[in-house]
């Protein structure tokens, strides 16, 4: 928009669920009362944006602004008293937009890549509270109030404003006078002096984060945190007037829905379309996805100026807010780790990482059942593990106890690290696995989870693609950009010539904008490293959209298959897949029928034409394409010689195991063998 000065106002905002109900900005119904209240707000606010220097180039500084956050949860019933998983994704999905890490940048428009804004601020929860004690920065309090919210809402609870930024959830939000429609937030912007009555945002709870009950891409707390640090709407005034940003070009009205052809003013030079992606208008929150450099200069100016929004973010105040980098917290750390790869084989180095939170730790003491060293108290330990049990693979936990002057706290992930035997190559040629007979982990698939939450891919008998059973991830209550991975044993390719890997999927979203992946990726040295062969990402992974409540497929239409060739992972290597599902706000997911299929080269043809029928069987079963007195090996997917002997004249076989999945071996030919 022009950078004309104007007659600044307070930025007290509104978004609406939908233009069905007319969108409407709500600074109509309060900026009389603030006026009144703060009778110099205008002309301060117009010295202010006189001194922004909008001719500097701002692009990155690599100083970044650290506002401190504190969440206030005011519900009313159980269903908006949302989760701190909830309160955590809504500060990561705001840092994202700020520092234009989020994953739609690619969608800005060419015309606007110039002017798009790394703003270089972060939010982050305090650490603590205003007695210094330590903290989530997240509070709780029932009340009737979070029903038609107002700034009533801040008689509650609140922390100094001057050292905080208060965010208020709620269940709803009603401003006298506001007209029809929804309101989903607002703000104040910058006011010295002003009171915490008249600061701070209000938001509603279904538009706090991505996950939970939130039912957007988070975008609404991304554009009332604008107005807190002294951004104006793109469409004040219309085309005539502006937000003070010569870089955003001038809207006659608020925008609606997602109209990458709308121009609704001409008489910019030169006349550009309106820059619908800006997080200041009202475009649907899939269309927006970034801040201007003149945006960024308003915002940063505010933040530089100590009696605006300066001292929120000096280090007097880092430290009594428990964010200064380094510093002893009064409080005993909370254990957490991770680890550089949890699916290895046989004699792998891993390397783990403390990532414990809150006090300070000063003392760590590992466990690692299985690894070598088996315990350990450096920070960050290196451990190799060695499968000794002669199955083709065992899991193992892990444990962590942090502690310092204060307190400790222990974290155990069970069945953390599952390791492989190097010579366990339990899948052959032409195999093909679905999840009928053996839950997960099995000697077949290994699960990745490597935030250790409770939430993995599980065996699950509702409405698979084929027999009775399936895997499915809870992706409903996940985390955003957690991870979950099936990963095979190892595959040996040496008699291939070709060959093609296929699967069965069914995916579903959440209403609003969600942008899970599935991936797929090949190993060569174990699992050490991964070569992508094909994502899935958003739209294109879904066979359902929209589905509020935890969904489940319901018939066969809801899957889809991929097929992916693999001819370039042909040789003497073994190979590993891993089939990675990273969660982006959407609903359950789900996995069946996965296959191997393998053209043998010309020396093997002779192994091609060996056959076993009936297969799959009750236990009787015939060979074909052996000579009577072959030796052979009957093996289950945990890696055990269930049978074995020599083949008959007739060449045939009676199997009197339980029901699942063997390999039949003989020579140097493997054939999969199922048994009903």
């Amino acid at each position: 928009m022009q950078k004309y000065i104007l007659s600044p106002i307070l930025a007290v905002f509104i978004f609406l669920s939908a233009p069905l109900f007319g969108q409407k900005c709500g600074h109509d119904v309060l900026e009389n009362e603030v006026k009144r209240l703060y009778p110099n707000f205008e002309e301060d606010e117009a010295e202010f944006i006189s001194s922004v220097n909008f001719d500097e180039p701002h692009h990155t500084e690599g100083v970044i602004y650290t506002i401190p956050v504190v969440v206030h949860i005011i519900y009313d019933s159980p269903s908006d008293n949302i989760s701190d998983k909830q309160v955590r994704d809504a500060i990561i999905g705001l840092n994202e937009d700020y520092r234009r890490l989020n994953a739609d940048t690619a969608s800005t428009r060419s015309i606007f890549q110039g002017v798009a804004a790394d703003c270089e601020i972060e939010f982050q929860l305090a650490k603590l509270d205003p007695q210094g004690n330590c903290t989530t920065a997240i509070t709780r309090t029932e009340s009737a109030l979070s029903v038609g919210a107002s700034n009533n809402v801040k008689g509650l609870i609140s922390w100094p404003n001057g050292k905080y930024l208060n965010v208020w959830v709620v269940n709803s939000i009603n401003l006298s006078s506001s007209g029809t429609g929804t309101v989903l937030g607002y703000a104040y912007k910058p006011n010295p002096g002003q009171s915490t009555t008249y600061d701070g945002i209000v938001i509603r709870h279904d538009r706090m984060g991505r996950i939970g009950t939130g039912v957007s891409m988070g975008r609404t707390l991304t554009h009332e945190a604008g107005h807190y640090l002294g951004l104006d709407h793109p469409f004040k005034g219309g085309c005539f007037s502006g937000d003070n940003c010569a870089d955003t070009p001038p809207v006659l009205e608020a925008s609606y829905g997602c109209n990458t052809n709308a121009n609704t003013c001409s008489n910019d030079n030169p006349n550009k379309l309106d820059m619908i992606e800006n997080y200041m208008d009202y475009a649907d929150d899939n269309c927006m996805n970034l801040f201007t450099d003149d945006q960024r200069a308003i915002m940063r100016s505010n933040l530089a100026n100590v009696s605006r929004r300066g001292y929120l973010i000096n280090a007097s105040n880092a430290q009594t807010t428990g964010l200064s980098p380094g510093m002893a917290l009064p409080c005993a750390p909370q254990a957490n780790f991770d680890a550089s790869q949890t699916v290895i084989c046989n004699g792998t180095s891993v390397q783990f990482s403390d990532k414990s939170e809150f006090g300070n730790a000063t003392s760590w003491s590992w466990y690692f059942p299985g690894g070598t060293p088996a315990t350990s108290t450096v920070q960050n330990p290196t451990v190799t593990y060695s499968n000794a049990s002669g199955k083709a693979y065992k899991n193992y936990d892990v444990g962590l106890t942090v502690s310092n002057a204060i307190g400790s706290s222990l974290s155990t992930k069970e069945g953390y690290m599952s390791v492989q035997l190097s010579n366990s190559t339990i899948w052959s040629n032409n195999f093909n696995s679905g999840f009928e007979f053996n839950d997960v982990p099995n000697g077949t698939w290994h699960v990745e989870n490597t935030d250790g939450d409770n939430i993995t891919w599980e065996r699950n008998s509702f409405n698979s693609f084929e027999g009775n059973y399936c895997v499915k991830l809870d992706n409903y209550s996940n985390d955003p950009d957690h991870s979950d991975a099936l990963v095979t044993n190892t595959i040996v390719v040496n008699r291939a010539a070709a060959m093609n890997f296929s699967f069965r999927y069914a995916v579903a979203s959440k209403p609003g904008f969600a942008m899970d992946q599935l991936n797929v990726s090949v190993s060569q040295d174990c699992g050490e490293t991964w070569e992508s062969v094909r994502t899935l990402l958003g739209p294109l992974l879904y066979a359902a959209t929209n589905k509020a409540n935890p969904w489940n497929p319901t018939s066969n239409s809801n899957w889809r298959k991929i097929t992916i060739g693999l001819n370039d992972y042909v040789g003497n290597q073994p190979i590993m897949i891993k089939v990675n599902f990273t969660s982006g706000g959407g609903n359950n997911a789900f996995l069946d029928d996965f296959r191997l299929d393998v053209t043998l080269d010309q020396d093997e043809l002779d192994a091609g034409l060996i056959n076993i029928y009936p297969n799959p069987s009750t236990g009787r079963f015939g060979v074909q394409g052996l000579p009577a007195g072959t030796s052979y090996r009957i093996y289950s997917t945990d890696g055990r010689a269930v049978q074995q002997g020599q083949l008959d004249l007739d060449a045939s076989l009676e199997l009197r195991a339980p029901a699942g999945y063997y390999i039949f071996q003989a020579s140097d030919v493997r054939k999969a063998l199922i048994i009903q």
